[in-house]
């Protein structure tokens, strides 16, 4: 499968935190912390396979396919469905409950099952976008877009105007 080879990554991704936040050295999917984390950490990675595309160290197609297999092992963890023993899943971790939600909330036209990978590829593409940004904006920018993708795998809808502002038109 695609997402094979993302695993490793994840997987390192998804080592216990730091005894201090969370005793039980598991991450738990209702954690804020660990879901900025990992949403952190998909930015992080998306942004860097732009900067290599940009610079002509990685194709194109490459660096869109490599933050496409990040997002599939995303999806299986934020569904419950990843098998890693160092995830502690909800109910919420569903498809027919982040999957639903995501599909309402950001107006997804995707099956359930994949509306966490489509919310982050479409993250990917904003933060894509906010390169654009003049540099003093840019961080800001992303900044906010990782928080409310955070927030968004956590059940919380956008406060500003009950829309995300992720939105993959040019």
């Amino acid at each position: 499968m695609e997402s094979q080879s993302a695993k490793p990554i994840i997987a390192a991704l998804l080592q216990p935190l730091p005894v201090l936040t969370q005793p039980q050295a598991r991450n738990d999917l209702g954690d804020e912390a660990v879901v900025r984390l990992l949403v952190h950490q998909f930015v992080e990675l998306s942004l860097e396979a732009f900067n290599e595309a940009l610079h002509g160290r990685l194709d194109q197609d490459e660096a869109v396919d490599g933050i496409n297999r990040q997002a599939i092992a995303l999806n299986a963890v934020f569904l419950g469905t990843s098998g890693f023993d160092t995830v502690i899943a909800h109910p919420w971790n569903s498809p027919d409950q982040l999957g639903a939600f995501l599909k309402d909330v950001v107006a997804l036209d995707y099956p359930e099952d994949d509306c966490v990978r489509a919310m982050l590829i479409q993250l990917a593409t904003q933060v894509m976008h906010a390169l654009r940004l003049p540099e003093e904006d840019r961080h800001e920018e992303v900044e906010a877009l990782t928080l409310d993708a955070a927030d968004l795998l956590l059940g919380r809808a956008p406060e500003d105007d009950g829309e995300f502002d992720i939105d993959i038109g040019g």
